[in-house]
């Protein structure tokens, strides 16, 4: 049975999707009447929303719908984390999957064979019932046998890790921007001329070996890349 905070969670997180920035939230006396909970469980719902800065509050004067965004930083974590860091609750719907021999392309990204077989699986990602990306993922068959017959609904590299004892250690990035084909602008319920963020991800585990390469497509109205720099050691400024 899902945690009453949960439930509230679940419904307060659709309601501030549906609302305008700067739009007011109602107090916590008044969620907690219309929950039928507890001040203390309404507040731990909305303490996970404020931490995600998806609602602000403002002293003496109440809550409210924070400015629209799911920030991502480009470090190495699922979607699924990125999520639930942001007070959403995470799942994908597999819109297709296959195995089939792996061809040039796929080969030389996986670092196999032309004739091995790999899956290719492509993936709606939401954010509460709101589709936020499309996943199309590569992986090689022959390192993870039976992997179509799992749950492919929730993080794929929790699944590597639990079923196979694979972990990703570390990923590259190449990110651009896109206007969707018509099949994603469709899934992602866009209009036409609305951008993308395009985003092709590697990911390799400790022995450099690539577990698994996924191209995604995000809305460019709900999300935002972060990308950190520093300065590696003896540069020189040019």
């Amino acid at each position: 049975m899902t945690a009453k905070y949960l439930q509230i969670l679940r419904d307060l997180s659709r309601r501030v999707d549906a609302m305008q920035p700067g739009d007011a939230l109602p107090s916590e006396e008044e969620l907690a009447r219309e929950f039928s909970a507890s001040p203390m469980t309404v507040r731990r719902a909305l303490t996970i929303l404020l931490d995600a800065k998806r609602i602000v509050g403002v002293r003496g004067r109440g809550t409210f719908v924070a400015p629209r965004a799911i920030r991502r930083s480009m470090t190495l974590g699922s979607f699924t984390d990125t999520m639930q860091a942001t007070g959403r609750i995470p799942r994908a719907e597999v819109l297709g999957m296959s195995m089939e021999a792996a061809g040039a392309g796929a080969a030389d990204l996986l670092g196999i064979a032309a004739d091995e077989q790999v899956y290719r699986i492509r993936r709606l990602r939401f954010g509460d019932d709101t589709p936020v990306g499309i996943d199309r993922t590569l992986l090689a068959a022959e390192r993870f046998p039976g992997l179509l017959g799992h749950d492919l609904t929730g993080s794929l590299y929790a699944l590597l890790r639990e079923q196979y004892g694979v972990a990703v250690q570390r990923a590259s990035s190449t990110i651009s921007a896109v206007l969707p084909e018509a099949e994603d602008r469709e899934g992602l319920r866009l209009g036409t001329g609305v951008p993308c963020l395009s985003v092709r991800g590697i990911a390799s585990d400790d022995e450099s070996r690539v577990v698994e390469v996924t191209d995604s497509t995000y809305r460019g109205d709900l999300y935002s890349l972060r990308v950190d720099h520093s300065a590696a050691p003896d540069t020189v400024d040019g």
